[in-house]
């Protein structure tokens, strides 16, 4: 299976990501967001005092259930508004 290496900025080192529980209204909804763009992970480790760079291999396999957008479409920006709204969805990984 094929390997994806991701980033993730923060204040402090995270070994182990957990997605947390419960209601939440970000654009794709809960989960542990990462960017495959190191330098994005690096201006969002810059807001803070101690800024770190996460990396993660991400394996890929065939029992993700994976959503990937490969540009900004209408179809985009409905899933974004549906997950502000807190509507549930079942992917594992959302891409875009």
């Amino acid at each position: 299976m094929g390997k994806m290496t991701v980033y993730h900025g923060s204040y402090t080192a995270v070994e182990n990501p957990r997605i947390m529980k419960g209601r939440n209204t970000k654009d794709f909804g809960p989960g542990f967001y990462c960017t495959i763009i190191r330098e994005q992970a690096e201006r969002w480790a810059k807001r803070y005092n101690t800024p770190i760079v996460n990396t993660y291999t991400v394996r890929l396999n065939s029992g993700l259930k994976v959503l990937e957008f490969k540009e900004m479409t209408e179809e985009w920006l409905d899933f974004i508004i549906a997950c502000r709204h807190g509507e549930p969805h079942d992917y594992d990984i959302v891409i875009g």
